[in-house]
């Protein structure tokens, strides 16, 4: 087919290896959950392909995006659709760039999506502010140095694999009453959670399932206020935002279309006169997006120019469906049969008409739009009925009877109930729609929203509050601790998830302690609190309970592991890098002590420095237990680490040196070591732990009390640079830089092949070791036999990236994030 050829091309000259990317996956891997094709779409330079060459982009125009789209959906259809969401919050994005280049986010925001290929979702909630599907389905309460958002969106495409989220959102204006305002956030933020909401098949790769954010903390200067236009019109941040959506979701489902119109052609079942007639069909629908992507690129960007580019949607929207309608009836039934993927893009193709606004919802709009009679004014409710129906009235209550339950005054009231049946209309949203393949979506049964999520479909719209302290909110699973072999004493009492309200005693307390897979990444405490008579009357004993080497006397360490082989080498290669690796810390803090301001921080710094040298040598005794002679230690340490420490060490080192000790820059010093160090290495040794627990009970203790020692390093580094910013609001600028420039050197630190090489000699070690593993549960209800070294890592990464987000976030440093 000639335009979905020339589609192709182009989408190879913008994202070179996409398409091929894509056809060597199966069609229905393509379109699972799982997100198959969005490493391929990465690694593509997808995520930059609407982004202007100014700010590192691909610089597509909207007449060239409609094509790459149209050229993806015909081979992925959930890529496209989920990825619209990506293109239409960026091209939000750099719309609004220049609003935002005073605050310094500009070239932060959109050269960190291009050089890092980020994934963006979109949380708006699209239409006419404070009516409908642009009104925000989430609230900002001030706090202090920015806000506390609330609320939910379902669908959402790209949960899962989102890095950013973008949100409209209610906030406090200066006239006491509610403006609509621009945000963005990191995924990993403390309080984001995802929730399964999409039970069709269809579409189901766009990650189209609920998200929530329950009391989320996010800086001011990310909170960005809009405007309206006059008489209510969309401001042309939304204006151009929603033609950038309109066109590239039509596109999206052109493309799918497409597929079944290049099948029935290179069939040539029917007659000649009938393929010309559908190829003409599905040509109308091409050039009513393209010739509606022109004149976008010819600065039509008004409210006029949305109302157009609704009615060439709609268009499209018709011929897509006929176009694909009679593809498959020339295809035959015994195609249909015998090809899934026929079945599947048909009813991919009904789900155009789902997406916002719906026709009946702007009809009066379009009307008045087209007769001249007012402005074309968007809005997603629908017509109000002639006569409405009267509402239910109550059976009457027999004499003697209890009387009925009174009525809920309010939609928000009337869910409160432990479960709702939804209706099966989809809510109309700019994310993609839940049909089956047949059109029809099943009753879903729903626990009741949280308040400030976002309303049960089809009932009326609760105004959004944020959660009482009373509401539940998500916490991190629980992890499952079982007693592991070669364990004289008790086995661990597994710890509960939950916010980290413990005291400064407890959080140094062996059985009491929470680690950061278990949430302590959102610990707070103060150098105040840590000093060190605090060190002296807790560590030793409370820490420690007295050993010295970091586990109980009662352990062993099997004589397997002293054995030659893979999990023999793993376990080598850790200990030995952990051992070198506290050492150069220890003679870094040994800096920041010397330039501490006062002797309350001086007394903490010169605690982590014991912790830090303690841990060096507790490392380096374990080698002695895995059969090192001691006169050997320092040379096995140098061997197995020679890579490992001129590749990731010497560099961090490079960087955090001259700033501790020729500079004197404590805060810097304070900042590099809790986010760069610290930030980065804790959640892979807390991964160790974790892994070797049932095979080396005493490298898991050594590591579980390090582990203890780090979450509190951790909390009191992140409140020293709170505190000093409070202090000193002028440094947050310097700060920012100083963690982008140290963020940037750690990506190119090879850090992934140091943990593949450990996870995959510990994969390959572990067969044997099987039956002694059992069913040990390395988190809660995954088996450590079942992982494999990838799914250990991203484990490891996910928690490096929430202790990144929930630790800068608290410093007041969150821009950081975004680099």
């Amino acid at each position: 087919m000639r335009s979905l050829d020339q589609a192709r091309a182009l989408c190879e000259s913008y994202l070179p290896g996409l398409i091929d990317g894509l056809s060597a996956l199966p069609f229905e891997q393509r379109e699972s959950s799982g997100g198959a094709t969005l490493p391929v779409f990465r690694a593509s330079g997808g995520p930059g392909l609407v982004i202007p060459k100014d700010y590192g982009g691909l610089g597509a125009t909207p007449l060239d995006a409609v094509r790459v789209m149209r050229a993806i959906g015909a081979h992925a259809p959930s890529l496209a659709v989920g990825t619209t969401m990506h293109h239409f919050s960026v091209a939000t994005l750099f719309t609004f760039a220049e609003s935002i280049k005073n605050s310094g986010m500009e070239w932060a925001l959109l050269e960190a999506i291009t050089s890092r290929n980020l994934l963006v979702s979109s949380g708006f909630a699209e239409g006419r502010p404070a009516q409908g599907i642009l009104a925000p389905t989430m609230t900002a309460t001030p706090a202090p140095g920015g806000y506390r958002i609330n609320g939910s969106k379902k669908p959402c495409s790209l949960s899962h694999s989102m890095d950013l989220l973008t949100a409209s959102v209610a906030v406090p204006s200066s006239d006491g009453g509610q403006q609509t305002a621009f945000l963005l956030m990191p995924a990993t933020l403390r309080g984001i959670t995802r929730h399964p909401f999409w039970g069709s098949s269809v579409l189901a790769g766009a990650e189209s399932d609920e998200v929530r954010l329950a009391d989320v903390y996010i800086e001011e200067e990310l909170v960005i206020p809009t405007e309206n236009g006059p008489d209510g019109m969309l401001d042309d941040l939304q204006t151009t935002g929603f033609i950038w959506f309109e066109l590239l979701i039509t596109a999206s489902y052109l493309g799918m279309a497409s597929a079944l119109v290049e099948r029935a052609l290179a069939a040539r079942r029917a007659a000649i006169t009938d393929r010309a007639a559908l190829g003409t069909r599905m040509e109308t629908a091409t050039q009513l997006l393209e010739g509606a992507a022109r004149a976008m690129m010819a600065g039509e960007t008004d409210n006029d120019a949305l109302a157009r580019v609704l009615m060439a949607r709609y268009g499209a929207q018709d011929a897509i469906a006929d176009a694909a309608r009679q593809a498959v009836e020339m295809l035959g039934g015994m195609s249909f049969i015998g090809s899934p993927d026929v079945a599947y893009l048909i009813a991919a193709c009904q789900c155009v008409a789902f997406h916002p606004p719906s026709r009946a919802s702007i009809a009066a709009a379009m009307v008045d739009y087209l007769d001249g009679s007012g402005p074309f004014l968007m809005s997603d409710a629908a017509p109000t009925a002639a006569t409405p129906a009267p509402p239910p009235q109550p059976a009457p209550t027999p004499p003697g009877d209890p009387a009925p339950p009174v009525a809920a005054p309010n939609a928000a009231t009337a869910v409160s109930t432990s479960t709702i049946t939804a209706p099966t209309a989809p809510t109309p949203t700019a994310d993609t729609p839940a049909p089956a393949a047949n059109g029809t979506t099943p009753p879903v049964v729903a626990t009741a929203p949280a308040a400030g999520s976002a309303p049960v479909p089809g009932s009326p719209a609760p105004v959004p509050t944020a959660p009482s302290s009373s509401t539940p909110v998500a916490k991190p699973a629980s992890l499952a601790r079982p007693a592991a072999p070669y364990v004289v004493a008790p086995p661990e009492t597994p710890r509960v998830a939950g916010p980290s309200t413990m005291t400064a005693d407890d959080a140094a307390d062996w059985d009491n302690a929470t680690s950061l897979f278990d949430g302590a990444e959102g610990l707070r405490l103060t150098a105040r609190d840590c000093d060190l008579r605090y060190w002296f009357a807790n560590v030793p004993e409370r820490t420690l309970r007295g050993n010295v080497v970091g586990y109980a006397p009662g352990l062993v360490t099997p004589d397997f592991l002293r054995e030659p082989g893979p999990l023999r080498d793993a376990l080598i290669q850790e200990v030995a890098f952990r051992a070198l690796a506290e050492e150069r810390a220890a003679r870094a803090i040994g800096y920041i002590v010397a330039c501490a301001p006062d002797s309350t921080t001086m007394e903490f710094y010169a605690t982590q420095l014991m912790d830090e040298t303690r841990h060096a040598m507790i490392f380096r005794n374990h080698l002695r237990n895995l059969g090192v002679d001691e006169q050997d230690v320092a040379d096995v340490i140098a061997q197995q680490t020679a890579a490992d420490q001129a590749g990731i060490l010497d560099p961090l080192e490079e960087l955090g040196m001259p700033i501790v000790r020729d500079q004197r820059d404590f805060v810097g010093g304070v900042v590099l070591l809790t986010i760069l160090v610290e930030g980065f290495l804790a959640p892979s040794f807390e991964l160790s732990e974790r892994k070797w627990r049932p095979l080396d009970p005493r490298m898991a203790d050594m590591e579980k009390g390090a582990g203890i020692d780090e979450v509190r390093h951790l909390a009191v580094g992140t409140s020293i640079i709170r505190e000093h910013l409070q202090r000193h609001p002028d440094e947050k600028e310097r700060l920012v830089e100083l963690i982008r420039g140290g963020m940037r050197l750690w990506e190119q630190l090879p850090v992934a092949d140091q943990l593949n090489r450990w996870e995959n000699w510990f994969q390959e070690g572990i067969a044997p070791h099987v039956a002694t593993i059992g069913d040990y549960e390395i988190w809660d209800g995954r088996r450590l036999v079942d992982t494999t070294p990838e799914e250990r890592i991203q484990k490891a990464l996910e928690v490096t990236s929430t202790v990144h987000s929930t630790r800068l976030t608290d410093m007041g440093l969150g821009r950081a994030l975004i680099f």
